[in-house]
């Protein structure tokens, strides 16, 4: 039986992972590709070491936690040879016991041909559901998490997409579940809080839409996402019922805050959450971090 202030359900967080593969044949860089691996090239190469995902592995065992939300960018550029090494990474979670929900980022359509021929569900067609997003499941514990579609490809800004057919199925979902939920899509709805800032090129077109939906539902929610590698958790400056949480990429050389790797742990409670940064300097450290105001 579930004793007052113990978590009803810990959900890890793991953000932006982005495998990258590093193109040769420029018949395969005839795209938005080409300046996706010139960055690949020049910098996210060295910022991502990959070597140190299936290390990082053992971190998220430590917790003890048995879920992991994965909320996108396996990818860098959509090549399925990034894929590969993405779903090599997931079914390790997997054989490790962790229950998996995911969903794509931008990276993970980064071209319209990726799109097209579905690449992200192709690769990961065992993990992605079946009835595509938004995707309603169920934590162990029965906490709601709403799985919410938010990227589409561009031909050379990084913008996501919500359409107003899809916030509405997102009211509707919500219309039916019981108080504390968690919501998560890949990119933030704040274009600004005191961890990031969302330029232009990178928000997400109709945020204020999914926003209000989230907001007037009457529903105690956490909404989660990546995108932006840096970790905030902010309470909404206009819904008080309804907070956001983004967390910094899970391998990722932070040298701004001088880390290596971060996750979150999200214990989901009675009348809230409780939300602990993970992050790796000279080793591990779990720090409770409230949320702030704008």
């Amino acid at each position: 039986m579930h004793r007052s202030g113990e978590p009803i359900d810990t959900l890890l967080h793991v953000a932006d992972l982005h495998f990258w593969k590093v193109v040769a044949n420029p018949l395969r860089l005839l795209n938005k590709r080409f300046l996706g691996n010139l960055n690949v090239w020049l910098r996210r190469g060295r910022s991502f070491p990959m070597r140190e995902a299936a290390l990082f592995v053992e971190a998220l065992a430590a917790t003890s936690a048995n879920q992991v939300l994965l909320t996108g960018d396996f990818s860098s550029t959509s090549l399925d040879e990034e894929f590969a090494l993405a779903r090599r990474f997931v079914d390790a979670l997997s054989d490790r016991g962790f229950a998996l929900n995911l969903m794509p980022g931008n990276h993970d359509v980064y071209t319209f041909e990726a799109r097209h021929k579905r690449r992200f569900e192709y690769h990961f067609a065992s993990y992605v559901p079946q009835e595509g997003y938004p995707a309603l499941r169920h934590l162990a514990g029965g906490t709601p998490l709403l799985l919410v579609p938010t990227v589409c490809p561009n031909w050379v800004s990084s913008k996501g997409r919500i359409t107003r057919q899809e916030t509405e199925q997102v009211g509707q979902l919500l219309d039916r579940l019981p108080p504390v939920v968690v919501v998560a899509g890949h990119y933030p709805l704040l274009e600004k809080t005191h961890g990031y800032e969302l330029t232009r090129e990178r928000r997400l077109r109709n945020a204020d839409a999914l926003r209000r939906v989230l907001g007037e539902s009457g529903h105690t929610i956490l909404y989660v996402a990546g995108h932006v590698h840096r970790f905030s958790y902010t309470r909404d400056p206009e819904f008080p019922n309804l907070s956001h949480l983004s967390t910094g990429a899970f391998f990722h050389i932070n040298r701004r805050e001088h880390i290596r790797g971060e996750f979150a742990r999200i214990c989901v409670l009675a009348d809230g959450f409780e939300v602990h940064r993970h992050t790796l300097a000279e080793s591990w450290s779990d720090a409770v971090r409230p949320p702030q105001s704008i």
